[in-house]
């Protein structure tokens, strides 16, 4: 989301679903809660628009869609996410961010076609972990983190019925599926609890029916519920030990972690120095300045520009994944955005909309084209891949990674990525 308006009352909590216990306490009192307004522009650009772009030799340029078999033994995958710029100001702009657009590509395969699958924000994340369709609630963000009715139902390709954020018990995620499966993973979330009263050092979320105070930075926390998709689950924020133990700090370069992180809590960093501590699924979430959402940002100094902020937190970070010895050993990494500009609304890949939200990119069916770079001991580096991919088939193909049932639309995704993807032997 582009223009970050406050939260407003809703004017109806809905009741539902208890987590067994809340984390963090939203502003109350003085605060003015302003209700904003977004101005939703232009019309939806057209959907799965064939493009590419040049990278240094040597290039493997595919454009047939390949099935899930024959994938590579690939067991630790690391997927970080951007927010709110379209492939023609990221990967077709080099000279926006060198790093993103020319540096990581060379090591790896760029998507030019890959696509979010609604507007603002919170939806795409959801999409990415549970294959769930955007709802009007998570379209606007969810500025309160309220439960869906008691009355919504399951239906059509695991589907849930009506409007809501925090999802119901019913509703299961690939952080679920890999606990089942004896698998593990983590969410490393940036500036999570560098202030305790905003938001706790672990698993931390608004009280359930409460607004949201961490929709806008503040100084020294740029930390955002809605950018932090396992909390949006009572699967995951009801069991209390799991959300607390896997839902963490992202930490330093040293890793350090806030002073209210529990003792034995483990941020990115310490997690990567062995493959034995190393998860298999990895979800990382800049803070709102190095994700690109705020510049200048209120929240850190020097901040140019989102695309400086970016490169900024690639270039401190991707390197300690992929000179990590699990990334070395069997690793893919994914570095995508959330969505394009509002104003592009493209889709891709047998999107289909939910059943509370005709329109996921609210002005059309999509999120539009924001590109995306893998990069893997799997991946030909230098490959680019006109595939079109979007969310829901990153969510795919870490099910299929790791044997895992199909969720959402992820069971009805046009592509996975495969051997326009997997170019290398290993």
């Amino acid at each position: 989301m582009h223009a970050r308006r406050s939260p407003s009352a809703p004017a109806t909590v809905r009741s539902g679903h208890r987590p067994t216990r809340t984390v963090g306490s939203p502003r109350r009192g003085a605060a003015v809660l302003l209700v904003g307004v977004l101005a939703l522009v232009a019309a939806a650009c057209s959907s799965t628009s064939s493009s590419s772009t040049t990278t240094s030799a040597p290039s493997t340029t595919t454009t047939a869609a390949t099935t899930a078999s024959g994938l590579p033994p690939i067991r630790h995958v690391f997927i970080i996410v951007l927010e709110n710029q379209g492939y023609a100001n990221t990967f077709g702009n080099p000279a926006n961010d060198p790093y993103l657009a020319g540096t990581l590509p060379k090591q790896g395969a760029l998507l030019t076609q890959y696509y979010g699958i609604g507007h603002h924000s919170n939806d795409n994340y959801i999409a990415l972990l549970s294959g769930q369709a955007p709802n009007p609630d998570n379209q606007s963000d969810c500025p309160a983190f309220v439960n869906f009715p008691l009355t919504a139902s399951i239906g059509a390709g695991g589907q849930i019925s009506d409007s809501g954020c925090v999802f119901p018990l019913t509703v299961t995620t690939v952080a679920n599926q890999l606990t089942r499966a004896g698998l593990t993973w983590k969410g490393y979330m940036q500036d999570m609890g560098n202030i305790p009263s905003r938001e706790s050092a672990v698993c931390g979320h608004p009280a359930v029916g409460a607004l949201d105070n961490t929709e806008l930075a503040v100084s020294g926390d740029g930390y955002a519920s809605r950018h932090d998709p396992f909390v949006y689950f009572h699967s995951i924020i009801d069991n209390t030990s799991l959300c607390d133990s896997n839902v963490v700090p992202l930490g330093t370069t040293s890793g350090a972690l806030p002073a209210g992180a529990p003792a034995g809590t483990t941020g990115l960093a310490t997690d990567l120095k062995s493959v034995a501590t190393t998860p298999n699924y990895s979800f990382i979430t800049p803070n709102l300045c190095n994700d690109g959402h705020d510049a200048p940002c209120i929240n850190q100094a020097g901040s140019p520009s989102p695309y400086v902020n970016i490169d900024a937190f690639l270039q401190t970070w991707v390197p300690l994944i992929t000179g990590s010895p699990a990334f070395k050993e069997n690793g893919l990494l994914e570095i995508t955005f959330d969505e394009a500009d509002t104003g592009d609304a493209s889709t891709c890949c047998n999107s289909i909309p939910g059943p509370a939200a005709p329109d996921p990119g609210i002005t059309g069916p999509g999120g539009g084209r924001i590109g995306s770079v893998l990069i893997s001991p799997y991946i030909k580096p230098g490959t680019v891949s006109d595939v079109p991919y979007n969310h829901y088939s990153t969510l795919a193909t870490v099910e299929d990674i790791f044997g895992l049932a199909k969720l959402g639309q992820a069971q009805s995704v046009s592509a996975t990525f495969g051997k326009d993807v997997f170019t290398a032997a290993g």
